[in-house]
C-alpha cells in the first residue's frame, strides 16, 4: 500500500474568488503547497484568464514555471478519448513521482452533464463518499491533484477543487464497472494535466559529501534549492555565522539546523509568514503569545525571521536578547520595528535566539540523538511538516561536514598574550552602529550586504576569541568584553 497527500497550509483559500478563476485558484493552491504565495488576481492577469476561463493547461505550466522556477512544470495534453492503457500508466507514474517530490499536479477536466467526479473513500474499499461535489450540467474545470492512495481496492487520486464543496476529496484514478461518476482518467481526455520532475531543476546530484561542488552549491542542495546558487553564495557568511552562534559544531547539529530552518523558511526563501491581515488575525487575543486582548497584536507580530518568531512576548524577549548582545540599538527594537525581523540584517537573529537561548540546549540535544521528531516539536510546537523535515535532514547529512567550523589553531602555550581587537571598517546602519551608538548622518549610508558582512565578521571574531582563549586557559569573557568595548 502506498499513500501520500500533500499539506495545504491554508485550506480556507482553496475556493476560487470568481466563477471563472478555477485556473488561477488552482495555481494559488499549488504554490501554497511548495511554500510560496500568489494572489489569484495576479495569476489571472498573467494567464489572460477572462470570463471564458483560462484557455488551456499549458498556461498553468508556464505561469507556475515563472513563479516557482525551481520546479520543472510540464504540461501534458491528452488528445485521445478514452486514454490508452499506456497513457494511464504514464499518468499514474508522473502523479506519484511528482507528489512524492512534494509537487502537486494541476489538471483540466471536462465533465459531461451527469458525469461529474465521484468522491470515494479509498480506505473503505473505495465506496462512494457521502459528500459529493455538486457538479451540475456540463462543467469544464481546473482542479489540483495533490495526493494519491494505492491499496488492495485500487488506485485513487486526491483532489483540491476550487469550485465545488467539499473542496477536498478522493476520486478513483480510473473507473470500474458500476461507477456513476467520473474518475481522473475519464474526466481528463481532450484536456490535460501538469506534472513536475521528481527533483527540482538545477539541484545538483551529489555522489556523497565529497562531491565536487562549491559550498554554495552544497547549501543549495541541502536547502532543496529554495534560492538560486548565487543567492546562497551571497548569504553563506550569515549561514556560517548562525551555525556558529547556534553551536552547531557536529555533523548531526548542522544537518538538524538545515532541516528545521529549511522547512520553516522554504530553504531560506521566506523570512516572513505567508498570509494577509485576515489570516494573521487568528493570532489576535492569543495571550499565550503575549498578544494583548482587544489589540491588533496578532497581525502586527505575526511570524518573522527564518524560524517564524511569533507573538508580542517573543518579539520582546528577542529584542532584549539582541540588545544585550549589541545586535540592536534598543531593548524594544523588534517590538517597535517588527518588520525589521524579516530583513536580511536580522532574520538569522530569530534563529540564533530561539535555537540556543529560548530552548537552552534542548534542540542540540535532540540533534545529537538524531531525533528529528523532538527537534520539530521544540521548534514547531507540533509536528507540522515532519515528513519534509525528515527528508531535509537526510539530505543535509550528506553535506553537513562541509559546514563545520574550522578548528581552533594549535598554538604554543604562552603566559602573556595580547589580542588586538579587530578594526571594523564596514559602515554601520544609518542611525545606529553595531554597538548601538549614533551614526552621524553625514557618513555614507552602507549597503545591505556591507551590514550583513560586518555582522558576520563580528560573530566570527567573537567565536575565534573564545576558541583561542580557551586553548590558552585565559578568561574568554574578559578578553571579548575588552575587544567589544573598544569599538
Amino acid at each position: 500500500m502506498a499513500e501520500k497527500v500533500l499539506n495545504i497550509p491554508r485550506t480556507d483559500q482553496i475556493p476560487q474568488l470568481t466563477g471563472y478563476w478555477c485556473g488561477p485558484a488552482t495555481c494559488q493552491t499549488a504554490v501554497q503547497i511548495i511554500g510560496q504565495w500568489i494572489e489569484e488576481q495576479d495569476a489571472a492577469n498573467a494567464m489572460g484568464t477572462s470570463e471564458d476561463g483560462t484557455s488551456h493547461i499549458g498556461l498553468l505550466a508556464d505561469y507556475l514555471s515563472s513563479v516557482a522556477h525551481h520546479v520543472q512544470w510540464t504540461a501534458q495534453f491528452i488528445e485521445s478519448d478514452p486514454m490508452s492503457p499506456q497513457q494511464k500508466d504514464e499518468f499514474w507514474t508522473r502523479l506519484v513521482s511528482s507528489v512524492d517530490a512534494g509537487f502537486p499536479c494541476p489538471m483540466n477536466w471536462d465533465a459531461p452533464a451527469g458525469w461529474g467526479p465521484q468522491a470515494v473513500l479509498p480506505n473503505e474499499g473505495g465506496r462512494v463518499a457521502p459528500d459529493q461535489p455538486g457538479y451540475y450540467g456540463h462543467v469544464m474545470h481546473y482542479v489540483l491533484l495533490d495526493g494519491y492512495v494505492e491499496n488492495e481496492s485500487g488506485r485513487y487520486a486526491h483532489i483540491a477543487d476550487s469550485g465545488f464543496a467539499p473542496w477536498q476529496y478522493f476520486v478513483r484514478f480510473d473507473n470500474r464497472p458500476g461507477d456513476t461518476g467520473g474518475s481522473a482518467c475519464s474526466l481528463i481526455p481532450c484536456k490535460g494535466y501538469v506534472w513536475s520532475a521528481a527533483a527540482p531543476v538545477g539541484v545538483p546530484t551529489l555522489p556523497g559529501p565529497t562531491g565536487a561542488l562549491s559550498q554554495a552549491e552544497k547549501l543549495s542542495y541541502a536547502m532543496d534549492e529554495g534560492l538560486t546558487v548565487a543567492e546562497y553564495e551571497q548569504i553563506l557568511p550569515q549561514v556560517m555565522a548562525s551555525l556558529e552562534a547556534c553551536q552547531c559544531n557536529t555533523r548531526e547539529r548542522v544537518a538538524m539546523w538545515m532541516a528545521q530552518v529549511g522547512t520553516e523558511s522554504a530553504g531560506l526563501r521566506y523570512a516572513e509568514e505567508l498570509g494577509d491581515d485576515a489570516y494573521f488575525a487568528q493570532y489576535n487575543n492569543r495571550e499565550d503569545l503575549g498578544n494583548r486582548p482587544g489589540t491588533n497584536d496578532g497581525v502586527v507580530y505575526h511570524g518573522r525571521s527564518y524560524i517564524q518568531t511569533t507573538g508580542r512576548s517573543n518579539y520582546e524577549q528577542l529584542s532584549k536578547w539582541c540588545f544585550e548582545h549589541d545586535y540592536v540599538p534598543t531593548p524594544t527594537f523588534f517590538v517597535d520595528q517588527p518588520a525589521a525581523l524579516a530583513t536580511p540584517a536580522y532574520a538569522f537573529q530569530g534563529v540564533n535566539y530561539y535555537w540556543i537561548f529560548a530552548r537552552g540546549s534542548a534542540i542540540n540535544d535532540a540533534a545529537d540523538r538524531g531525533d528529528v521528531n523532538e527537534a520539530t516539536r521544540l521548534i514547531n510546537g507540533g509536528y507540522n511538516g515532519l515528513e519534509d523535515r525528515q527528508a531535509r535532514y537526510a539530505r543535509a547529512l550528506t553535506v553537513a561536514d562541509d559546514f563545520l567550523p574550522n578548528p581552533a589553531p594549535d598554538l604554543p602555550p604562552s603566559s602573556a598574550m595580547v589580542i588586538n581587537p579587530p578594526v571594523v571598517t564596514a559602515p554601520a546602519p544609518s542611525g545606529t552602529c553595531l554597538t548601538g551608538r549614533p551614526h552621524h548622518h553625514s557618513e555614507n549610508a552602507p549597503s545591505e550586504q556591507q551590514i550583513l558582512d560586518a555582522r558576520a565578521e563580528g560573530l566570527c571574531t567573537q567565536a575565534l576569541v573564545f576558541a583561542v582563549a580557551e586553548k590558552l586557559g585565559l578568561d574568554a569573557h574578559s578578553i571579548y568584553q575588552s575587544a567589544r568595548d573598544s569599538f
